[in-house]
């Protein structure tokens, strides 16, 4: 089934290399690689002062002290019939400066479903420049959220985090984060840090911290960066996790609008549920287990399951998003206009056997969730 009809302009951003994809499907997958850098020692020296000053803190502690709160509101375009649909408060829904991008759940965190016996989404937003990015830690049961500021460990001090977080999976402790040209950023939920309600960024002249009003802030440990022996560059744009593979795996993969020159790819990487991490070798790489290239433009979101791959395309700020199941091998099963206009990112519930997108243009936003496709 070729959905590549429509060839659009490219967007600002999009890396152009030499096309290696001769043919849609299964490729060989050890050609894409990530490469594990130190973790940050100045992660160490913060965490030590935030958990000598009692400001080490829990996600339970932030679902607690949530100080928004979701509405339930169902979206008027979509042909799909989400059980979830859910509003952001009135600031969040309508502020041209944060962009919700990366969903995922406390699904992903662990098989249980729960993370510290709650239920909870976590959603990455970024700010318009790219120049910051923020997530917002929902309990799912209240509907409550807030906002946690991501931040690179710096010395004693921290910076903030330009990334555009298109994508995001929460696995155990970690949190990871697509960063577009890089590869993928980590984030450490066990160093979750309150700091003082306050204007500015990082530690103070009077010894606090502060990160731009924001209570809490969550700090990266290390990145893994892409390389490969095909001489390819990826766009890394989201990510989820497939816990049907053994072991459990993350799914990335490209957003382009067009593929006449560039390369639409999924490529797998396994994790390693001893430590959370990405299964590296000795030398701190990662081989990826699957590779596949596709035509599916403009998509904004997969996840895996079973050999299936279910894929999120967006269509602009009018129009619905469309649906996509693919089995490699086989035709892809369309839904023309199933999500609400703006769907991004996608994960996999396999407790609830639920799957949920956020949508991103102002006052069309929405966590969504569905049980069927």
């Amino acid at each position: 089934m070729k959905l590549s009809t429509l060839l659009l302009p490219l967007v600002a951003g999009t890396t152009l290399a030499a096309k290696t994809c001769t043919s849609n499907g299964a490729q060989d997958p050890s050609a894409y690689k990530l490469t594990i850098s130190a973790d940050s020692p100045a992660l160490a020296t913060l965490s030590a002062i935030f958990s000598a000053a009692g400001k080490n803190v829990s996600v339970s502690d932030v679902l607690d002290s949530g100080n928004r709160a979701l509405t339930s509101s169902k979206p008027s375009i979509g042909n799909g019939n989400p059980v979830v649909h859910l509003a952001w408060n009135t600031g969040d829904e309508n502020t041209a400066k944060w962009l919700p991008q990366g969903i995922t759940s406390s699904a992903d965190a662990d098989p249980s479903g729960k993370w510290e016996d709650r239920e909870a989404w976590i959603v990455s937003w970024h700010q318009d420049d790219d120049s910051n990015a923020r997530v917002s830690v929902v309990d799912r049961a209240s509907g409550k959220y807030r906002h946690v500021y991501l931040v690179r460990p710096e010395g004693d001090s921290f910076a903030s985090v330009g990334v555009h977080a298109g994508g995001i999976v929460w696995y155990q402790n970690f949190l990871y984060v697509v960063d577009t040209s890089v590869g993928v950023r980590v984030f450490d939920l066990g160093n979750l840090w309150e700091v003082e309600i306050g204007e500015g960024l990082g530690k103070q002249a009077d010894g606090s911290y502060v990160a731009e009003n924001y209570r809490y802030v969550l700090p990266q440990i290390h990145y893994y960066r892409f390389s490969s022996t095909n001489g390819s560059k990826f766009r890394h744009s989201y990510i989820s996790l497939d816990r049907s593979a053994n072991p459990p795996t993350l799914l990335v993969g490209e957003y382009q609008t067009e593929d006449s020159t560039v390369d639409i790819r999924f490529v797998k990487y396994p994790l390693s549920p001893s430590t959370g991490r990405l299964a590296v070798n000795n030398d701190g790489v990662v081989t990826a287990t699957e590779a596949y290239c596709t035509d599916f433009l403009r998509v904004q979101g997969a996840f895996s399951r079973n050999g299936q791959f279910v894929v999120s395309r967006s269509n602009g700020a009018s129009k619905g998003g469309d649906l996509f199941v693919w089995t490699p091998g086989q035709a892809a099963e369309a839904h023309a206009g199933w999500f609400p206009p703006g769907n991004e990112d996608l994960s996999y519930n396999p407790v609830r056997k639920e799957w949920y997108t956020v949508t991103e243009h102002e006052g069309l936003r929405w966590i969504v969730g569905y049980d069927s496709y």
